[in-house]
């Protein structure tokens, strides 16, 4: 990665799938070298920490899509992403358990242009951030919810009022949703 960082100044997308040898060394590179990034995808990466989404989203302010599986970020990260790229457009967290309504919460503050949303198995979510993305981030168009068990038909109900461009809702596993939000 560094290499690639020191080499390829110009790269704009990277996509990194379970490579368990990437550290924190290689992206803090490819975020300091690599500024006109606009697409990282981490998954699966199980050595990658808050410091190198802090450094991505310092260093690559321009940052459109943000994709991260199985990394150990907190809610620090994305705040963190929220305040420097305020144009991101689409928002993965898959399987992020230390995350919270606080850092999504920053996000629908901060980047209102938000069009797709993937919170799946980010279990301690609640309808206090959900709410907060339907009413700022009203151009979304995906929202997975999937296995986000705070969720109850309140978020659902104010989705429903304020996006009324959504394309996609992934509410599998919200067991708290009842027949009077869908």
């Amino acid at each position: 990665m560094i290499a690639v960082s020191e080499h390829c100044p110009n790269l704009q997308v990277i996509d990194v799938y379970n490579c368990s040898q990437i550290t924190d060394a290689g992206i803090i590179s490819i975020s300091t070298h690599c500024t006109r990034l606009q697409s990282l995808t981490l998954e699966n990466c199980h050595q990658i920490t808050d410091a190198s989404i802090i450094s991505t989203s310092t260093h690559c302010s321009g940052l459109l899509s943000l994709y991260l599986v199985g990394c150990q970020i907190t809610d620090a990260s994305i705040i963190s992403i929220s305040t420097h790229c305020s144009g991101l457009q689409s928002l993965t967290l898959y399987n992020s358990h230390e995350i919270s309504d606080a850092c999504i919460i920053s996000i629908s503050i901060h980047c209102t242009g938000l069009q797709l949303l993937n919170l799946d198995c980010c279990k301690k979510i609640t309808d206090t951030s959900i709410i907060s993305i339907s009413t700022q981030c009203t151009a979304l168009q995906s929202l997975d919810l999937e296995d986000c068990v705070k969720i109850t038909n309140t978020s659902i109900i104010s989705i429903s009022t304020h996006c009324s461009g959504l394309q996609s809702l992934n509410l599998k596993w919200c067991r708290q949703i009842t027949d009077a939000s869908i």
